[in-house]
């Protein structure tokens, strides 16, 4: 299957679209973010839903392309590149408005590419960001990110955004134990980090809590984005 559902369209509550980068469903995921998923009906779709191993393996960053990285249904996860998933990451946007969602939300929150569409389309990066922008105020943020050719990317983005450095640090979301979060949560509160933000859709509640048990304050993406994107539909 191709989709999960969240529950059949009712009377006076929208549905909104959740499209990974990866394969649906995203059963790490949903359980983090049920709460404010409760107040809206909700379906699933995954870019690399309709493609095959060989399709995916064509999907992989080339020529310079900025590094994504998501979750495939079997647990695994797949290196993406930027430009190259532009044409799925269409499609499942395109299943999502087949099946009547009043908004979508692009779960990655690394800069995505994909055309236009017939309702509006949110993106967990702007979503997520500006609350951690919020959150950090003048503070000095960390920021965790799943492979190390992102940091450079990070870095700059969030310098840009908040016009100062961050301390950032690389650990994968989908592969790293829970010393290695640990680890990398200490390494970036070591540089004075008052807020750590983890940036990546893959990153879980309870490796938040991991971090929470070192004396590291943490948000993750996934929480902060789908909170944002249900009060945007909610309130549009």
């Amino acid at each position: 299957m191709s989709a999960a559902a969240g529950g059949e369209v009712r009377r006076g509550r929208p549905r909104l679209g959740l499209v990974t980068i990866g394969q649906a469903p995203r059963v790490d995921l949903i359980p983090d973010v049920e709460v404010a998923l409760s107040r809206v009906d909700w379906i699933e779709h995954g870019a690399l839903d309709l493609l095959d191993t060989d399709g995916i393996a064509r999907l992989e960053p080339r020529g310079g392309e900025r590094t994504l990285v998501s979750r495939l249904r079997d647990g695994s996860r797949a290196r993406l590149g930027a430009t190259s998933i532009a044409p799925a990451l269409d499609d499942a946007i395109r299943r999502c408005v087949a099946d009547r969602c009043a908004a979508v939300l692009v779960l990655c929150t690394g800069r995505v590419e994909h055309g236009p569409a017939s309702v509006p389309v949110l993106h967990a990066e702007d979503l997520a960001h500006d609350l951690v922008a919020r959150l950090v105020g003048e503070g000095r943020l960390g920021v965790l990110c799943p492979v190390p050719e992102q940091l450079a990317d990070i870095r700059e983005r969030w310098e840009e955004r908040l016009g100062r450095p961050v301390a950032a640090a690389a650990v994968d979301p989908y592969t790293a134990g829970p010393d290695e979060v640990a680890a990398a949560g200490r390494e970036v509160a070591a540089e004075g980090a008052d807020l750590v933000f983890l940036d990546c859709i893959g990153y879980t509640g309870q490796q938040r809590d991991i971090l929470a048990a070192e004396g590291v304050r943490a948000e993750t993406a996934r929480h902060l984005a789908v909170t944002g994107a249900v009060d945007r539909v909610l309130s549009p």
